[in-house]
């Protein structure tokens, strides 16, 4: 839990980069795909631990088969 926690910080701490360059550029669009990706793989990984220890969720997991990988 604690490697999950650090791994969310630091998104965070890099999307608000991302965020205070696109202020200070006045490019709304700047970063996009890096933020894209950010987001995509924090995603990924999280379902990927939650579905290596389901814990409490167990019950409530779905399981969804996908064509590509992003």
């Amino acid at each position: 839990m604690h490697e999950i926690k650090e791994r969310l910080e630091e998104g965070v701490r890099l999307l608000q980069s991302l965020e205070m360059r696109r202020l200070d550029t006045r490019t709304p669009l700047l970063g996009y795909n890096a933020e894209y990706l950010i987001i995509a793989r924090e995603l990924r990984q999280l379902e990927a631990d939650i579905l290596q220890d389901p814990g409490a969720l167990e019950s409530q997991l779905v399981r969804v088969r996908r064509k590509t990988e992003i």
